[in-house]
């Protein structure tokens, strides 16, 4: 089976010609937001379908996290080491304390509106929550509940630490990935009915501009844009047609790793924060790369 489609020489500075995908676990509804506790050393991920949030380590293998999660869809760990989670079901986005032992809402409604289904999130380090919420959970039985949307749009948020939830663009048509540069001056976000990647600078009042299209996602196979994320010298990893691309810093594809089912999301894990951890469909697969991940939980 081909494992790599090679659109830059480039390509090979990422990962090997020899690297190996390989499955950590298997069957699963749905996955989706992988994260890696980069001092703890395990994968936390979601199986939307199946309403479960599921931790995996080397050494203990795949035990439950959280169950039901309201279909939970996204995760990231705040500055504390805290999980914040993306909910489908209850259109609202949340935070594990305590170990998971209580789960605190964060974001439900804006301007007095529920929130159509959080998809994705990223915590800055200031920790400001940024997330998208598109409407896939209300209108994908498998991944949430068939109703009504409140809202009339499909935005990009920012949750201040103070618990003010800012709308920072409701430009895009199904808002789902997104990342910071590694400088963090640059917020990029993809749309899957794009299929784009939309580039915004992050002002000092943290206030969004320009969004311009930074790429299109393009290719052939299943998929669509979805996760995305950054390594440190600023390349763009995205989910796409055929598993995840790899874009340089200048927004030149330069391959795409192949999945064998529908990859939705990845994370950069491991002791070095080169191995990659996808999501796709049923299974988590990972193989390693040649470069390093920026890591997500970064302690004030």
């Amino acid at each position: 089976m081909t494992k790599f489609e090679i659109r830059d020489p480039r390509f090979s500075e990422v990962i090997s010609k020899d690297a190996e995908l390989t499955v950590v676990a298997d069957g699963f509804g749905f996955t989706e937001g992988p994260i890696w506790h980069p001092t703890e050393h395990w994968l936390a991920f979601s199986d939307i379908q199946e309403s479960h949030q599921y931790r995996w380590s080397e050494k203990d293998g795949v035990s439950i996290l959280r169950t039901p999660s309201n279909q939970a869809n996204g995760n990231f760990f705040d500055r504390e080491g805290r999980i914040v989670s993306c909910e489908h079901a209850s259109s609202q986005m949340v935070r594990h304390e305590h170990d998971g032992k209580l789960v605190r809402v964060l974001a439900s409604h804006y301007d007095g509106k529920e929130l159509n289904s959080p998809n994705d999130v990223v915590v800055d380090s200031l920790n400001r929550v940024w997330f998208t919420d598109p409407s896939f959970g209300r209108i994908r039985e498998n991944l949430g509940i068939i109703r009504d949307q409140d809202l009339n749009f499909q935005g990009v948020y920012r949750l201040d630490p103070d618990g003010e939830l800012v709308l920072v663009t409701s430009a895009l048509t199904q808002p789902n990935g997104l990342c910071f540069s590694p400088d963090e001056q640059t917020l990029f976000v993809n749309d899957s009915f794009g299929p784009t990647i939309h580039a915004f600078t992050v002002n000092a009042d943290g206030n969004l501009s320009g969004g311009d299209v930074w790429t299109t996602v393009s290719g052939e196979g299943e998929g669509v844009p979805d996760g995305m994320k950054t390594d440190i010298q600023g390349r763009i990893f995205c989910n796409g047609p055929g598993g995840v691309h790899v874009f340089s810093p200048e927004a030149d594809c330069l391959g795409v790793i192949l999945i064998p089912e529908k990859s939705t999301n990845f994370c950069f894990g491991g002791p070095d924060q080169t191995t990659l951890f996808i999501t796709a469909s049923t299974s988590v697969y990972r193989i390693e790369t040649k470069t390093t991940g920026l890591p997500m939980f970064r302690k004030a």
